[in-house]
């Protein structure tokens, strides 16, 4: 295959322009037009040498993927429980808060409810590095197109973003904001009541609202549904949803069920169950010796 040939395949691959192309392989446009048109007089063999490298990895990332494990939304108990309320505390405005163990599906819900509802659910995962409320604002800004200014500007174009007709602002991770940041975002509805904020995280989140006493009060008071949600929650009938290939196989759906209800939650049920289909075996038996190979537990 020629540079050029290669040049055209990761051009169809990332389906986008030239200016994208040399900006992602970090060289200028005019350097890739004249290496595809063959007309370069300058030394390619590093941008070959990249090219075969890139073109490797998407061939060996399309061989894993057409064996791994497809994550996708299921209904099951946990995440339908927390869709709905998510969808309670869009329609009632104020806070929802929903917590529970990592892995048992509540991102998912979160995610899915934004994508049934683009124009009125705005979701977005907290990290650390945006806790505090200037970083915070500045990326409710990038994800409601508005402009980044100062503080008040930034607070007062979200508040109105989000104010009118019933609108929900979803906060994933939400353990990572401190209560002040918390009380920035009561203020939202507090000038307009019909906004909803529904903060989504771990059991810390539960506990820095219980045990803080700063702003706390004023939190609580605007809290219409709090929710605590476990792994042990997690049905045989959820597992049957979650991997339809074992319906009516009663070893792996206990196995998966076992998995499910310790610390490794659905997320490593699901990474097991990917593992296992990677070596070819999803039998019980090949599951077990995944899981030998990656939990201490077994």
């Amino acid at each position: 295959m020629t540079l050029s040939e290669k040049l055209e395949k990761y051009k169809k691959r990332i389906n986008s322009s030239w200016n994208a192309v040399a900006k992602n392989l970090g060289y200028s446009p005019t350097v890739i037009s004249q290496c595809v048109s063959g007309t370069y007089a300058g030394n390619v063999s590093r941008l070959e040498n990249k090219l075969d490298e890139i073109l490797a990895n998407i061939e060996a990332e399309k061989e894993v993927a057409s064996l791994a494990h497809r994550v996708t939304y299921v209904e099951t108990s946990i995440s339908s429980a927390v869709y709905k309320s998510i969808r309670l505390c869009h329609m009632q405005g104020g806070f929802a808060i929903e917590c529970g163990e990592a892995g048992i599906g509540k991102t998912m819900a979160c995610k899915k409810y934004a994508e049934d509802h683009p124009n009125t659910a705005y979701y977005l995962s907290i990290n650390p590095c945006m806790s505090g409320i200037t970083s915070l604002l500045k990326e409710l800004c990038n994800i409601l197109n508005l402009p980044q200014g100062n503080r008040y500007d930034m607070w007062l174009s979200v508040a109105r973003k989000l104010s009118g007709e019933r609108k929900v602002l979803i906060l994933d991770e939400a353990q990572h904001l401190p209560i002040k940041t918390l009380d920035s975002l009561r203020a939202f509805f507090d000038t307009y009541s019909e906004i909803g904020i529904c903060l989504v995280g771990n059991n810390e989140l539960v506990s820095k609202l219980r045990n803080s006493k700063t702003a706390v009060a004023q939190i609580k008071n605007r809290t219409k549904t709090t929710a605590i949600r476990h792994t042990a929650d997690i049905t045989q009938q959820d597992i049957e949803l979650l991997f339809p290939v074992f319906v009516g196989k009663a070893q792996e759906i206990k196995l998966l069920l076992n998995i499910v209800h310790t610390d490794k939650a659905i997320r490593g049920a699901q990474n097991l169950y990917s593992n296992a289909l990677n070596n070819q075996n999803i039998t019980y038996a090949g599951l077990v010796a995944t899981a030998k190979q990656v939990m201490q537990e077994f």
